[in-house]
């Protein structure tokens, strides 16, 4: 196994064991999170629709559903058809499962790494919605092959952690840099979760896992070499519950295939 499939099975692997305690995380945050999605209800930021406009009719990849699908399934309650992948199997087992008890039926769900949706066929969706940038090694090949499954005049809606703000973390009450931003190699780490599971009592889960640091600079230039024009920017507002407020949480892209 080379070192890129080894990372590759270091993610796989830490969120299999993690996705069946991730979707009881989000059903404490969350207790009518069936309800929501069988009534219509979204959850997606206002500012990802503005940008996308109108998805009704539209066939919509998300790249990395995960578990709980629910922006897969904000999307196709917008109207959207949606494809939804993900690296892990259990993820695409349980979203499925909630697909049936929402009683959403036409999600087409897949297991395919980001990188390569190597079961999506060529110029055969219309949007691309591509998150969770962090685990991703090859963002250069990932915009190729979202390049390659993309209609012509097709879009690609990049939505990510801001990488400035991925270098701060907070020690005994103070925000330090962890992370220097030009420094892409490969951060190997103990995966114990998420901010939702940390907002819960936390998981007992510690997996090995790596992640990767992806600059604004490297994005855009990923983006604009697979063949992308650059459409609307956007950069989050501070979040007052971060301890790194004062600072964008997320960004958004919208690009289109040029």
């Amino acid at each position: 196994m080379n070192r890129d499939q080894s990372n590759l099975e270091l993610v796989r692997n830490a969120w299999d064991a993690y996705h069946a305690d991730y979707m009881a995380f989000h059903l404490k945050e969350w207790p009518n999170f069936f309800d929501h999605f069988r009534s219509g209800g979204t959850m997606l930021d206002s500012y990802l629709v503005e940008m996308l406009g109108s998805v009704r009719g539209l066939r919509l990849l998300d790249t990395c559903c995960a578990c709980d699908a629910k922006q897969a399934f904000s999307w196709a309650n917008l109207g959207a058809k949606v494809v939804a992948c993900d690296i892990s199997p259990k993820a695409i087992e349980i979203a499925r499962e909630n697909a049936a008890r929402i009683g959403i039926d036409n999600i087409e769900f897949h297991v395919a790494a980001a990188q390569t949706l190597s079961p999506i066929g060529d110029s055969s969706v219309d949007v691309v919605f591509a998150t969770y940038l962090v685990w991703y090694e090859g963002l250069a090949l990932a915009c190729r092959n979202w390049r390659r499954i993309l209609t012509n005049h097709g879009k690609l809606l990049i939505h990510t952690e801001h990488p400035v703000t991925t270098c701060f973390t907070e020690e005994n009450g103070v925000v330090v840099v962890d992370h220097t931003y030009h420094d892409r190699a490969p951060i190997h780490c103990e995966f114990t979760g998420t901010p939702l599971t940390d907002r819960h009592g936390g998981w007992d889960g510690n997996e090995d896992c790596v992640e990767y640091h992806h600059t604004l600079a490297d994005i855009m230039t990923s983006a604009i070499d697979a063949g992308f024009r650059l459409d609307k920017f956007y950069e989050s507002e501070p979040d007052d519950s971060d301890p790194n407020s004062g600072l964008p949480s997320d960004v958004a892209m919208l690009w289109v295939c040029s």
